[in-house]
């Protein structure tokens, strides 16, 4: 394990919930399992969009305390080369915010998706210092989104590595 994944194993929430039947159908969504380390295991939320009475998607990590942070990473789930294009207009838009508070609207905007359809391993620089990484797309009724965009959202991510180091 890399010293500087500051993600790992740390508490993470997510709204919309995925719409589940049973606890194990549950768990196998739940948002820890974007920061689990295996691959095999993703969160999801239920879909946001115009048949959806949800209009926005978050998930969100603490790193338990300020960190220094310099890089983060998302893979974001593939179901094969056939659906790529559909899986990559469904995360088309996301944005990704640092703060030292719960609130994204506290903080400081690392990365803004757009216009072109994000690759489903994405890695950008966000170098800068919080304790909470969110995750946030949405889809607002009547807009007219770039070509490719998907018009109803099921976030899926599979990881998110933030790199960073402690502050001292």
């Amino acid at each position: 394990m890399d010293k500087d994944d500051l993600s790992v194993g740390k508490s993470a929430i997510q709204r919309p919930l995925w719409t589940c039947s049973t606890p194990e159908h549950c768990r196998r969504y739940e948002a820890a399992n974007a920061v689990d380390r295996n691959f095999d295991t993703c969160m999801r939320t239920d879909g946001v969009g115009s048949s959806s009475t949800y209009r926005h998607v978050q998930w969100q990590v603490d790193l338990g305390g300020i960190r220094s942070i310099y890089n983060i990473r998302i893979l974001f789930k593939s179901y094969g080369v056939e659906t790529e294009f559909r899986q990559r207009g469904r995360f088309a838009g996301f944005a990704l915010y640092l703060s030292n508070t719960t609130n994204k609207d506290d903080g400081y905007l690392c990365y803004k998706d757009g216009p072109e359809l994000p690759p489903l391993d994405f890695n950008t620089k966000c170098i800068k210092h919080g304790r909470y990484l969110t995750y946030y797309n949405e889809r607002v009724y009547d807009q007219l989104y770039p070509v490719g965009y998907a018009s109803m959202v099921v976030t899926e991510l599979c990881e998110v590595m933030i790199y960073g180091k402690q502050m001292i």
